[in-house]
């Protein structure tokens, strides 16, 4: 069995560590590299803690996991994005004008604090553990899972739940199919009063995409059967589109973060994914989020896209704004740093209870004007009414409590981190160790108070649900276990 410590291997660790060199080489050689010389000091503090941070390198008998993600996306902050400002310099986006230097220097310093903070917590907290399964060893499964009984009931609820809530949501089947044949649907609908129907469709319609995730859950490990390789491919391929088909809206994120993590679930439950097939995969879904993304901002129906039309997408430069601006590259933080310095304007905590509110209806609806996201986007726009731009946490954090708010933060990030990678690793079945990616992914993606609350308010009720029948579950039967202990004294 494996004890999740492979991220200590020689080889791997000199691998990273040399990509990472070649990146800060390529850095360094870059044509606009020194306008903005703090970017290599972001590469450099990304390769200074995998060389002395040994629980921060990635896992790689468990390629997709919280903690490998963690790193990804950071990677991708302090490694990818100062590399593509090297080199094509940095992407306004819907910025109206760049932010000083001075600002832009303060964003990266932020970000490279933030991260150091985020992984001196994690190298502190966790501890390794065991897996409670190896992809490669037969183990007993849940008894949770077992039998007909809870999970088949859960399952069948989760189910009509979810059937209930895809029918408000979508407005029956004609409203799903045109929902997903044109993104001018979308738009308009967006522009509708919120309604109670509409409200409870987008917290009901979760349940079934997790009832998808149960039922594979409990055919793989029910009553404790070897599946074949082949059958697990073919039922996992067939879940994950039924997935995908039970979670789309045109947010990119959370029609592909339940795909990411079932494929978590099955590497580390029945065969481990290698980190070149992770690779790949990646790669297949930038190119899709990318596509998607034009779609969606476009005015065709599905039946008249081309490859024509994809293929006049596919501009070097609109990658690289695409890629700096949903990484929350350090020209947002610096503009917002900008717009508060001038006007001399810390907020000292006001805006995150707020920003916590703000996807939450009714609740919420009296704070919104001093969250984060109002305060973040009427310093873009100039306007009360256009909120399609998130605040970073280490942003937030800064004009909340400047330095020290971002060092906290990512220390308790840190910390929260570690939990939810052991839980992930220690989960005793696939439901759970999807349920605990998808809770960790949601809080460091894409790294926002105001996002991570929109999840953990509408997504993760299903998650809740069975938290408690379970809970329930096992006290009932720690109860009869009990009773018949005292019968037999």
């Amino acid at each position: 069995m494996h004890n999740w410590t492979d991220n200590l291997e020689a080889r791997q660790t000199v691998g990273v560590i040399a990509l990472n060199t070649a990146a800060l080489v390529a850095f360094a050689c870059a044509p606009v590299a020194s306008e903005y010389p703090l970017g290599g000091v972001s590469i450099l503090a990304f390769l200074l803690i995998q060389v002395f941070c040994p629980s921060c390198r990635l896992y790689f008998t468990a390629p997709l996991c919280p903690a490998n993600i963690a790193q990804c996306l950071f990677w991708v902050q302090l490694v990818l994005v100062p590399l593509l400002i090297g080199y094509y310099d940095i992407s306004l986006g819907t910025l109206p004008e760049l932010p000083s230097h001075q600002a832009i220097d303060t964003a990266i310093c932020l970000r490279i604090v933030g991260y150091v903070s985020f992984c001196v917590a994690y190298q502190c907290f966790f501890k390794p553990v065991p897996a409670q399964r190896d992809p490669d060893v037969h183990h007993q499964p849940d008894p949770f899972t077992q039998g007909v009984g809870v999970p088949f009931m859960l399952i069948a609820a989760c189910a009509a739940l979810g059937l209930v809530g895809c029918f408000l949501f979508y407005r029956g089947i004609d409203g799903f199919i045109e929902y997903v044949s044109s993104p001018i649907y979308q738009r308009e609908r967006e522009l509708e009063e919120a309604t109670l129907a509409g409200a409870a469709g987008n917290l009901l319609r979760h349940f079934l995409g997790f009832a998808v995730i149960l039922a594979w859950s409990w055919w793989i490990v029910g009553n404790g059967q070897r599946r074949s390789a082949a059958a697990c491919v073919v039922v996992t391929g067939l879940a994950a589109v039924v997935l995908l088909a039970a979670n789309f809206t045109y947010n990119r994120g959370t029609t592909l973060a339940p795909a990411l993590a079932l494929a978590a679930a099955y590497s580390l439950h029945v065969r481990r994914i290698s980190f070149s097939v992770v690779a790949l995969a990646s790669a297949v879904v930038l190119v899709v989020a990318f596509s998607f993304g034009w779609y969606r901002s476009s005015d065709l129906k599905v039946s008249d896209v081309s490859a024509e039309d994809i293929g006049t997408t596919w501009d070097g430069q609109q990658m690289v704004d695409f890629l700096q601006i949903y990484a929350s590259g350090p020209q947002l933080t610096a503009y917002l740093i900008d717009d508060v310095e001038f006007e001399n304007k810390f907020y000292y905590g006001k805006t995150l209870l707020p920003s916590v509110l703000y996807p939450i209806p009714v609740l919420g609806k009296p704070y919104r004007e001093m969250s984060g996201v109002v305060i973040f986007n009427a310093s873009i726009y100039g306007e009360m009414d256009v909120f399609d731009q998130i605040i970073a946490y280490d942003s937030e954090l800064y004009i909340n409590f400047l330095v020290p708010g971002v060092v906290v933060g990512y220390f308790f990030l840190g910390w929260l981190l570690t939990r939810f990678q052991s839980r992930f690793l220690q989960a005793t079945n696939p439901v759970e160790s999807y349920a605990w990616l998808l809770l960790a992914l949601w809080t460091v993606f894409p790294g926002s108070i105001a996002v991570t609350s929109q999840s953990y308010f509408y997504s993760f009720w299903p998650i809740y649900l069975y938290a408690l029948i379970k809970l329930l579950s096992f006290q009932a039967r720690r109860t009869n276990d009990c009773g018949l202990l005292t019968a037999d004294s």
